[in-house]
């Protein structure tokens, strides 16, 4: 029996993303999946039990990318302010360099409920967002009395921003994401 090899895995699901990322999941074929990198249809199987499996090993592996950036950026930050900032724009840049992985975890989302790959990474985001939030609470940096709504204001803008929001993105746009849920939407000026 032939041995798998870790950079033919990595192959396999470069070619399923871009696959998966351009075409709908039931018009992905593992025929076009092996083709496209440039491996057997029996080849993929070894590695992979089905298209299901494939999918599943492409949402663990983003997940455990994602997990380490998050870890290097707000280790890198000195305040609690900088973290927050840095955690935001690792995230906004690690989907502009995947575009296609928002859909494929809602999809994953929408049919397993919250028994996916992706749903790890996001409880530890999560917990890491109001860990950094009571932190700069407690440092005197900022003044949030609810860490967990404020957690959940900041992560669902940020999905929101990547949803919905335009392309590309401004550069200070974690900066700005950030400062809206420290300080407010508005300016300072009132309007009656």
């Amino acid at each position: 029996m032939r041995t798998k090899k870790p950079e033919q895995a990595e192959r396999m699901l470069e070619a399923a993303a871009r696959l998966f990322g351009t075409q709908r999941f039931h018009e992905v074929r593992m025929e076009d999946i092996a083709t496209a990198a440039g491996v057997g249809k029996g080849t993929i199987y070894r590695y992979f039990s089905d298209k299901e499996d494939l999918y599943l090993a492409l949402l663990e592996r983003a997940a455990k990318q994602m997990h380490e950036r998050l870890a290097r950026s707000v280790g890198n930050a000195k305040s609690s302010t900088g973290k927050l900032r840095a955690m935001v724009s690792a995230i906004l840049i690690f989907f502009d360099e995947q575009p296609h992985l928002l859909s494929l975890i809602q999809r994953a989302d929408a049919q397993r409920g919250w028994d996916t790959p992706w749903q790890k990474v996001r409880d530890a985001t999560f917990q890491l967002t109001q860990q950094v939030f009571s932190e700069g609470r407690q440092n005197g940096d900022f003044l949030v009395r609810d860490p967990e709504t404020a957690a959940l204001v900041l992560l669902g803008g940020v999905r929101a921003v990547m949803r919905f929001g335009t392309r590309p993105q401004h550069s200070d746009l974690a900066r700005r994401l950030v400062d809206m849920v420290l300080f407010g939407a508005a300016d300072g000026k009132r309007f009656d």
